[in-house]
């Protein structure tokens, strides 16, 4: 008798509350890794404004979307939990997946009128 196996991660589609969950999981470790890496940076008397300077218009617009992000989407999702932890309420699976579109297209929206600042 042949034993199935599991199928691959990819097929399935994930609900938007996964998704979600799982951005909110990255972005905290890119937060960490940028943090991280700054402070190092300052550690070891390292200028990274300097090489800032010299990049191109658009790897400027790369690093400032993929820094803003992160802070953003991180930030929402805390707020969102701080909600469902005085309302519990909120904490139904309809409004978790309302929630989780609302902190996409917000932090989307709040990252590109961030950006547009710069």
């Amino acid at each position: 008798m042949k034993k199935n196996i599991s199928p691959h991660v990819q097929i399935y589609s994930f609900p938007i509350t996964a998704i979600s969950s799982i951005t909110t999981r990255i972005t905290g470790l890119a937060l960490t890794g940028m943090y991280t890496s700054m402070g190092i940076s300052l550690l070891c008397n390292i200028s990274l404004y300097d090489y800032y300077k010299k990049l191109d218009h658009y790897t400027k617009k790369v690093i400032h979307y993929t820094t803003i992000f992160p802070c953003v989407y991180h930030s929402y999702g805390g707020i969102r939990h701080f909600i469902w932890d005085g309302q519990p309420k909120y904490l139904t699976n309809k409004n978790v997946a309302r929630s989780s579109y609302f902190l996409f297209g917000s932090s989307i929206l709040t990252t590109i009128l961030l950006e547009k600042q710069l």
